[in-house]
């Protein structure tokens, strides 16, 4: 059990809160890992209290998003800081069941009576008992079935966790339990169904009917109005895993919105500090739960548009090393400049535009999944401190010329980047390691590029919230630090 989970569990019990982990306790060892979602119902009359309690255990309240919320349920996060984990809360006020993205039915008397039958788990969590638990299974089962449905096999972890439940129930109980929260009818088709199994799709069909006659003063929709608002999910819901499959990201969120809107979080980083891997756990670990985008603002191995990448070629072929070296010794020779070093001054002027221009594209942005209160991970950060070196604007040193077109264009690219700071980062996050280890993860840098770039980024004054983390140590709390230092602002 993660120790965040355990202090939770431990202030329910010191303040008398009555809940149970009232489904899918077949892995309720890995929901206490955080590996899965911990659905737990709560007494509505203890909301007020258990909001104070939840916050006071450093768990955060995210909001869906209008289409995709369902009646008393509520989205709570917590973080692990031993572990570097994102685990999710769902709060059950109310039993709410039905068709898939629908969730049509709230069955308020069920409310209580689970709860007054709930058992403490060898775990140290309350859960509802197996027969209880059974009986819902079959009734959400049923009731989540379109008619379209019918004909599918059943899902996988529907039949994982009534043959884990149908190994552990005394049926008589299940009966009694059954009978006491639906009618007769309903009761006896379910026991049939907890003994003989899922596969009988006509009994299932059969008992859809029952419970939508026996439970119609708990929907909420009509027919017509089910319809639609089932439909518009899923509309919304196909959309979003589309492009998430697709590796698309967009800048209007699909999931939850984080309490204090959105965040805007820059890590910097030498060369060999860890920071392409911070960045892809942090990614990954925020977003099992959240809608996170990253913004690449280097101009190396990251995305690069259309028109600069044969950029690279061009400067590469003509002999320059690389965006932030100078030009050829000979190009200060100015009776001596040779038909390469021209090429080479050329490519550098279209690399720092198109450049410059791309970075504007992608502040532009960054501020749009800000705004859509989204966490934006940027890696690096455009600066004006020192020009022509990581991340800083290239053409400089033509902004002395008294009048031309490439004083202007100098201007131009000067306003880019200092633009970053007009709409500047939540939080920037300095990651820091000693240069011999640095030099052990990148053999190809010198002491002098490391140092350097270490300079740079120390002097760096993005965002007026920024910290320094240690990388040298053992990735998990290097990890943890970073996740820690963005949920304080999330």
């Amino acid at each position: 059990m993660l120790k965040s989970i355990e202090k939770m569990l431990i202030a329910f019990e010191t303040n008398n809160i009555i809940y149970c982990h009232w489904k899918s306790n077949e892995h309720l060892e890995e929901a206490l890992l955080g590996d899965t979602d911990l659905d737990i119902l709560f007494l509505p009359e203890q909301r007020n209290k258990l909001d104070i309690i939840l916050n006071e255990c450093g768990l955060k309240r995210f909001r869906s998003l209008p289409l995709m919320q369902y009646n008393a349920i509520e989205d709570y996060i917590g973080f692990d800081k031993d572990t570097a984990k994102i685990w999710h809360l769902h709060l059950h006020y109310q039993m709410t069941l039905g068709e898939k993205h629908l969730k049509g039915y709230t069955i308020t008397p069920w409310n209580s009576y689970i709860l007054e039958h709930r058992q403490l788990d060898k775990l140290g969590i309350y859960t509802s008992s197996c027969e209880i638990e059974l009986v819902l299974l079959i009734v959400r089962i049923a009731l989540k079935k379109r008619m379209r449905d019918f004909g599918k096999k059943i899902g996988k972890d529907d039949l994982i966790e009534f043959v884990w439940l149908s190994n552990r129930v005394n049926f008589d109980l299940l009966l009694k339990f059954a009978k006491d929260m639906l009618d007769e009818q309903a009761a006896k088709e379910i026991l049939e169904i907890s003994k003989n199994g899922l596969r009988n799709k006509n009994q299932l069909s059969k008992l859809q009917r029952i419970l939508r006659k026996d439970l119609k003063l708990f929907t909420g929709y009509s027919r017509i109005s089910s319809r639609y608002m089932r439909t518009k999910r899923e509309i919304f819901w196909l959309l979003g895993g589309v492009k998430r499959r697709l590796g698309i990201e967009s800048v209007k969120a699909n999931r939850r919105i984080s309490p204090s809107g959105g965040c805007v979080v820059a890590l910097l980083g030498c060369d060999g500090a860890g920071k392409s891997t911070t960045l892809a756990y942090v990614k990954k670990e925020f977003q099992k739960k959240l809608d996170v985008v990253t913004v690449y603002f280097g101009s190396g191995d990251g995305s690069s548009s259309l028109l600069r990448k044969p950029m690279k070629l061009v400067a590469k072929r003509v002999g320059g090393k690389g965006l932030g070296h100078t030009v050829e010794k000979e190009y200060e020779n100015k009776d001596k400049i040779s038909l390469k070093a021209k090429m080479y001054s050329f490519a550098k002027v279209l690399w720092a535009i198109t450049l410059a221009q791309e970075k504007k594209a992608k502040l532009k942005k960054m501020t749009k999944a800000r705004n859509a209160s989204m966490l934006v991970l940027t890696d690096r950060y455009p600066q004006t401190k020192i020009s022509g070196f990581s991340d800083g604007p290239l053409l400089t040193k033509y902004s002395t010329n008294t009048k031309g077109l490439m004083k202007k264009i100098s201007e131009w690219e000067y306003n880019i980047y200092k633009s970053a700071y007009v709409n500047p980062p939540d939080l920037v996050i300095k990651l820091m390691v000693p240069t011999e280890i640095a030099i052990s993860r990148k053999p190809e840098m010198t002491v002098d590029e490391i140092e350097n770039k270490k300079r740079v980024v120390m002097a760096m004054n993005a965002s007026r919230h920024s910290v320094i983390i240690d990388t040298s140590r053992e990735m998990t709390k290097s990890f943890s630090d970073v996740m820690e230092e963005i949920w304080k602002i999330i």
